[in-house]
């Protein structure tokens, strides 16, 4: 690919996908889009915006056009959900690019971002690769940029902060789309990235800090966050929902964990809940909420709900019947 592009079929979906698009548009570039649903964030950006915009059918070429029609188009797809005919990448005599949010052949497929923060990584990317007929992120890789994960982003933020980036890479490559030559993925690289079932989600939400370190609780939270789930534990035979986690680095309250407390065990210190986890690694925990209750911050928990005689401790929910229990304890 040696010349700049001016006209771009583009397929997507979701926020991420929007904010490439929206990039794009205001580059100047003439956008026709395709989307999974009416209901899409591309879709509504089109409808305001005055882009052309239909719905995916497999079998049609878009817009009811013929394969002309496209000859002097790039196509763009990002966090689609579906594969693009091989109709309709052969109509574009420029060819299909994909922007996928990882360091492809790392983490290919439908759930790159929650797999780069369940496995706490500090570091992430956005490739621009070719997208081949009856494969899902296979092709060479055309573009990548790298960027640092900072831990303070919750998961949503996360993924608010690779959407951005997402967009930034895309201009970039069609600014300049010879900048780098193509590379063959190397496949002793590859790591695959699936999308995480339901029944995955609900056991991970069900942390011990027994067995788990603070570091890899954290990660879980974040990766659930992506999904507006948090992380549970039991207390006092509820469960309890934590939220707004991150480890704790300060020395005094490490100390105090691993010379005071038990797997487990928590303390009040300094605004949060210092919970004691595997590995003399400690969580803090700010915010919290018990069922039939608002959320509340963890000093208005630990006032209200521990007093000298209770058990400051807390345990998985080991109940086979969690997730129908949760049903019947109703969260604000």
């Amino acid at each position: 690919m040696k010349q700049p592009f001016k006209n771009i079929l583009f397929y997507g979906t979701d926020t991420l996908s929007t904010a490439v698009l929206s990039k794009v548009h205001q580059h100047g570039y003439t956008v026709s889009a395709v989307t999974k649903h009416t209901k899409s964030p591309v879709y509504q950006y089109c409808q305001k915006h005055g882009l052309p915009v239909e719905t995916f059918r497999k079998s049609v070429l878009p817009f009811g056009k013929s394969s002309a029609a496209f000859c002097e188009h790039l196509g763009v797809v990002a966090s689609f959900g579906h594969m693009i005919p091989s109709k309709v990448i052969r109509s574009t005599s420029l060819g299909f690019v994909n922007i996928h949010p990882s360091l492809i052949p790392k983490y290919h497929g439908a759930a790159p971002l929650p797999h780069t923060l369940l496995n706490g990584d500090k570091k992430y990317g956005v490739t621009v690769l070719e997208a081949l007929p009856r494969s899902f992120d296979t092709g060479r890789i055309l573009h990548q940029t790298q960027f640092n994960i900072p831990t303070s982003l919750s998961g949503t933020e996360f993924w608010d902060h690779t959407a951005n980036n997402m967009a930034e890479v895309t201009c970039q490559f069609l600014q300049n789309p010879a900048q780098t030559a193509p590379r063959i993925q190397d496949k002793n690289m590859s790591s695959p990235a699936p999308r995480l079932s339901k029944q995955q989600m609900k056991s991970l939400s069900r942390v011990c800090p027994q067995v788990q370190t603070a570091d890899q609780i954290f990660n879980i939270s974040r990766c659930l966050d992506l999904y507006d789930i948090s992380v549970v534990v039991c207390w006092q035979a509820k469960a309890l929902k934590l939220m707004s986690l991150s480890p704790v680095t300060d020395p005094h309250v490490i100390e105090l964990a691993r010379t005071r407390l038990k797997t487990g065990q928590f303390v009040f210190w300094d605004g949060i809940l210092a919970v004691k986890c595997a590995e003399d690694t400690v969580l803090g925990v700010s915010r919290m909420v018990l069922p039939f209750k608002p959320v509340i911050s963890a000093d208005q928990f630990y006032r209200n709900n521990c007093s000298s005689g209770v058990e400051k401790v807390f345990r998985m929910v080991y109940t086979p019947s969690y997730g129908d229990s949760l049903k019947t304890q109703t969260y604000r």
